[in-house]
């Protein structure tokens, strides 16, 4: 799937972005502040500088300023107030902040060089926002870095008119500072993003570009620096492209840099372990751009420099730097790593002794966990390896770590024996299958798990293939693998609530998820994630929430397991559904940015359309967004676009939309049929849609249904029945229905159409007060265009006034017409009713004489006008201020 989004001049990166975006919007939620946080060449640099040029580019005040070790004090805060002209300070603030910059030898006043610093901001920003950008913040001077949390401590309580960005790497990051802004972590680069920078630099195919990729591990440094190699000749090994500078090295700073290499990145460590280095040897790795030695500490430029070390290094010193190691250091478990290390050969009793380590480490301790097991598999027979290495892609993939689950799981098939245990195969197979769910090759994963249960013992299909088919199945729709699933779960008797909502779905199913606890240890996070998709999957929102919200904070937090990693999507479609999209951005925004999903394409992905979906909804113009490949998230995005066009009076292209939509075969094909009928009349297709409703009416019949789809097939009904006040008779039935205020924005567009029907019958009161109920709906949810639309409607609802010069437009012209009067430009409007400028700007030319204006300034004057005499809506006009007292 191809939705790896792009921030502005970079590659990917769009999760991030977003959040950065944000802080600059009206309804910052999180602080004025960030601080973005990742190793070294992630590249936050960028990211700051696009954040500053974005800020400049909006017409906002800049300062930026870079930390660097070793500065003379203030130097920070010369680089951003060094230029400006603050002559309007009081006296002694002047003078405290005046004596800084210069480096006056008596010293500036702290108290009130404190105060002089959040006032100047203040002064520089006058009408606007200031943006402050700091990067490397982490390497600033003391005194810089003091007032810096100064103003910061101020920001958080938004007493200022300030945004602050900060970056620093992950290790280093002020604790002070980290625990005044939100931390927003850059994730490396995901495989199809790393593959689009190296296409960009043209960086050879080929067997070395995998090597580069595998090595680079998602670093935007190592890549640009492998891309602007002197020729990247597609022969020469990636490690080459750095082994110069490693081989011109003294002797003393290669084994310096192979010791480091090893694993241990402690100055003091090293030179205890290795007295001959000192940190003299060191100072010619860093001349060379190799490395940096900060507080005591090692740190590789990026990792295919560590790797070039490495390989430069040989087997023997590779194995003689372990050797070293092990014997000086204190922790059992490392030393017992290194000894793997350097060990040549199969050794089953040094293997036991890792298997047994691994077994005793969980949570923060995974990946040395993984590593331990690892190790293990290349000190055993080659018969005895399988297991084991399964066992470890297993633990590598429960924590996100997708590609090193895939290296691991194709050397445990390697390994298979033709008399391996057919259980073993299937794990193997489930494990691969979820690596290319993960990786959004959801097709194929659908193969080879339809491949395996039809290949496996007809009576007893393995349970961890059932499990597992349960995700891409539901993604896929119907199929082969739902096909195979549900011939699975006949034979097996039962299996995981998720596939049993899919393929089996009825009462037992619902009662037996209302009973699943609420999850409380770490082992209960992942069957409660997936008890909670099936519960989402049969319209029972608030169990679902009950049950993924616990797995949704491991998985944004960065600690999530396996399946966890799933529970967001699942539980962020509970939040769309049930109108709680604020909530949703919450949990989508960082996850995008999460270093757990770096890898897990499928989650990345999945977010873009669930954003996309809420931006459609609210009438806002989407990022470009490619067209999903799996059918779940194409019929949601093709629905919620479809909406979003009824909502601008774009029938047709409603119609279009949501008729491509219904035609996926899925759970949630029937939800669709409601708005497709509405724009099928509309559009003059009311004869084609009616025939897609006796199909589906037909294809439905004797099969369970949840309430909400029992519910949208009743509305259907209702919308295709032709005399005016029978039909809202009955579409009044299904809305004032218990449990159908759960689905809000659902609700709210069919009260729309109520409401026409009403008119239609001669109920023109009634139909003013379903309107200004939905009102109350779309406001909420700042759906605007849907906002707009029913203030038109209120307005056709109501015996225009005399002299009322609205009552001729239609609603996209009143639409464009509100939107104009708040003074939003040409382009602006567009984007929010999904028209051209140049539309935008013909309406607007025809329409200023048939109102009697000739500016903007008289048009806002006359909706004001208009809006003051309106007889029965007393709100406000679209996207416009409540009034008191109205959320």
């Amino acid at each position: 799937m191809d939705l790896d989004l792009d921030a502005p001049g970079l590659i990917g990166r769009a999760g991030v972005w977003a959040e950065l975006v944000a802080l600059l919007g009206p309804e910052r939620s999180d602080g004025a502040g960030a601080l973005l946080v990742g190793p070294a060449g992630i590249g936050k640099t960028t990211l700051v500088d696009r954040f500053a040029e974005h800020a400049r580019q909006r017409g906002l005040p800049v300062l930026r300023a870079t930390g660097e070790s070793g500065a003379e004090a203030y130097s920070v805060l010369r680089a951003l107030f060094g230029g400006a002209r603050l002559d309007d300070l009081p006296g002694g603030q002047h003078r405290a902040l005046h004596a800084a910059l210069t480096g006056a030898s008596a010293g500036p006043d702290l108290l009130a060089l404190r105060a002089a610093v959040c006032a100047a901001a203040s002064l520089l920003a006058g009408d606007r926002t200031l943006v402050l950008a700091v990067d490397d913040v982490d390497r600033t001077d003391p005194p810089s870095l003091d007032l810096l949390l100064t103003l910061t401590s101020v920001l958080s309580w938004r007493q200022l008119p300030v945004v602050a960005l900060f970056a620093a790497r992950t290790e280093r990051a002020p604790v002070e500072l980290a625990e005044l802004v939100r931390q927003i972590p850059v994730p490396p680069l995901t495989d199809r993003e790393a593959e689009r920078l190296l296409d960009r630099l043209g960086a050879p195919a080929g067997a070395t570009r995998l090597e580069v990729l595998r090595r680079a591990a998602g670093n935007p440094l190592a890549l640009h620096e492998y891309g602007a190699g002197p020729g990247t000749p597609a022969e020469a090994g990636v490690a080459e492209m750095f082994a110069r500078r490693v081989r011109d090295l003294p002797e003393v700073s290669r084994h310096a840099l192979t010791l480091a290499a090893a694993g241990e990145r402690s100055v003091t460590a090293l030179a205890r372990a290795e007295p001959a280095v000192t940190l003299a040897a060191w100072q010619p790795a860093e001349e060379a751009g190799l490395v940096t030695v900060t507080d005591a500490v090692v740190r590789f430029r990026h990792p295919l420099v560590e790797f070039a070390v490495f390989d430069t290094a040989g087997v023997d010193a590779r194995r003689r730097a372990h050797r070293i190691l092990a014997r000086a250091s204190a922790d059992p478990r490392r030393a017992l790593w290194h000894r793997a290390e350097a060990a040549d050969g199969v050794d089953p009793q040094l293997a036991a002794e890792l298997i047994a380590a691994a077994r005793t480490l969980d949570g923060a301790a995974a990946v040395t966990a993984i590593g331990l097991l690892e190790q293990a598999g290349d000190r055993l027979p080659a018969a005895g390896r399988a297991p084991v290495l399964l066992e470890a892609a297993a633990r590598a993939a429960a924590v996100g770590r997708i590609r090193w689950a895939a290296d691991i799981a194709a050397r445990a098939r390697a390994a298979l024996t033709p008399d391996a245990d057919p259980a073993m195969r299937a794990g193997l197979d489930a494990l691969a299958s979820w690596v290319l769910t993960m990786r959004g090759r959801v097709a194929d994963a659908a193969a080879l798990l339809t491949g395996a249960l039809t290949g496996s013992d007809p009576a007893a299909p393995p349970a961890t293939l059932i499990d597992t088919a349960a995700l891409p199945a539901f993604l896929l729709g119907s199929g082969p693998l739902h096909e195979a699933l549900g011939a699975a779960l006949l034979a097996a008797g039962g299996g995981n609530p998720l596939a049993l909502a899919l393929v089996r779905p009825d009462e037992r199913v619902r009662a037996a998820i209302r009973d699943v606890p609420d999850p409380v240890t770490a082992a209960q996070l992942g069957p409660a994630a997936v008890a909670g998709a099936a519960a989402m999957l049969l319209d029972e929102p608030e169990e679902a929430l009950r049950l993924l919200t616990p797995g949704v904070r491991a998985a944004v937090g960065g600690t999530a397991a396996s399946v966890i990693l799933t529970a967001p999507g699942a539980a962020c479609w509970a939040l769309i559904d049930t109108g709680r999209w604020v909530e949703a951005e919450r949990w989508l925004v960082p996850l995008l940015a999460s270093p757990v999903t770096a890898e897990a394409t499928m989650v990345r992905a999945g977010a873009q359309v669930q954003l996309a979906v809420i931006g459609a909804g609210r009438g806002r113009a989407e990022p470009e967004l490619a067209e999903p490949a799996e059918p779940a998230l194409r019929l949601r995005l093709g629905w919620a676009r479809g909406v979003a066009a009824a909502a601008a009076g774009e029938h047709r292209e409603a119609y279009r939309r949501l008729r491509a939509a219904v035609e996926i075969p899925h759970p949630w094909q029937p939800l669709l049929l409601p708005d497709l009928i509405v724009a099928a009349g509309h559009a003059g297709r009311t004869a084609q849609a009616r025939a897609i409703h006796e199909r589906l009416r037909e294809a439905y019949r004797g099969s369970w249904l949840t309430a909400r789809t029992r519910s949208r097939l009743a509305a259907a009904d209702a919308l295709l029945v032709p005399d005016p006040a029978h039909g809202a008779r009955r579409l009044s039935a299904v809305l004032d229905a218990p449990g159908a205020d759960r689905w809000p924005f659902e609700r709210a567009v069919l009260a729309v159409e109520l409401a026409d029907r009403l008119r239609r019958a001669q109920q023109p009161a009634r139909a003013r007060d379903v309107l200004v109920g939905a009102l109350d709906t779309f406001e909420r949810l700042r759906a605007a265009a849907w906002t707009a639309r029913v203030h038109t409607d209120l307005r056709i609802a109501t015996a225009p006034t005399e002299g009322d010069r609205f009552a001729g437009l239609s609603a996209q012209q009143e639409q464009i017409v509100r939107l104009a009067a708040r003074g939003l430009t040409n382009r602006e409007i567009g984007e929010r009713l999904f028209l051209s400028p140049r539309t935008v700007g013909s309406h607007l030319y025809r329409l200023f004489p048939q109102l009697g204006v000739t500016n903007r300034t008289q048009l806002g004057d006359l909706v004001a006008a208009l809006d003051r005499r309106a007889p029965r809506d007393p709100r406000r006009a679209a996207d416009g201020p409540a009034p008191k007292g109205q959320p």
